[in-house]
């Protein structure tokens, strides 16, 4: 509906034992859809990249990783529950919507279920989809385990593999177990359930790959992510226009 020029979505969450909601609309367009043509291969990169980093690591620092990693997922499933896992999902949501110059309405958060209602222009109805999908791809505790890491002077060390281990295990338990072929928030997107799935699969996996860069090399890991993007990039380009870096 229209509101003194603005437009209105709800963005509704359920668990996947509810009933699907049956609403048309859909989000998502060219932008999304670029966006994800080019985050598909970027997280491929930069996964390899991180890998990389991985088998040239101290064994102990990788079994750490993975046992802090567990002990994230357990967090999550034991203690981020009902109306506070609903909480979360409703802020990352409102989150995305104010940085794209959004208002929020409304967000009702219950025990299994909530919603998150926000105004949106033309200018921003673009950004409709990423607001959807934010719940699932934002990785709000890696980057605040980063920061804190960052903070406390550790990156590359062991203390900064667990804290990122924990954080991002946090993150991928909260950013999968809502996804359902019942979330409007999936099924909705341009596309069907696939695409938006294929998204947040895409997006999981390039925030691991930071998360590892980060965690077993610090700033110098995070730069040789890209550094691997820019080398694709060129080869791509020198072999299309026959241009040598050499000259």
């Amino acid at each position: 509906m229209r509101d003194n020029g603005f437009r209105v979505w709800t963005s509704r969450h359920k668990k996947a034992k509810e009933v699907k909601d049956t609403s048309s609309d859909t989000v998502g367009g060219f932008a999304f859809l670029l966006s994800l043509c080019l985050l598909l291969p970027t997280s491929i990169i930069f996964f390899r990249t991180a890998i990389s980093q991985i088998t040239h690591a101290d064994i102990l620092t990788v079994i750490i990783f993975g046992a802090s990693f567990l002990v994230g997922l357990f967090i999550a499933h034991r203690f981020i529950r009902d109306h506070i896992s609903v909480l979360i999902h409703e802020w990352k949501h409102g989150i995305v919507s104010n940085l794209v110059g959004n208002r929020n309405k409304k967000m009702e958060v219950n025990k299994n279920s909530g919603s998150l209602q926000y105004e949106y222009t033309k200018k921003t109805s673009h950004y409709n989809a990423f607001i959807a999908l934010a719940p699932y791809i934002l990785p709000v505790f890696t980057f605040l385990g980063a920061l804190l890491s960052f903070a406390l002077g550790t990156a590359g060390s062991q203390r900064t593999v667990i804290i990122v281990g924990i954080a991002y295990g946090i993150d991928l338990l909260m950013n999968a177990r809502d996804v359902s072929p019942v979330q409007t928030d999936i099924t909705l997107i341009r596309g069907g359930y696939g695409v938006g799935v294929t998204y947040i699969c895409v997006w999981n996996l390039l925030t691991l790959s930071l998360a590892l860069a980060w965690a077993f090399n610090g700033a110098q890991g995070i730069g040789e992510l890209f550094a691997a993007q820019f080398r694709l990039f060129v080869d791509i380009y020198s072999g299309v226009t026959g241009w040598s870096p050499e000259g």
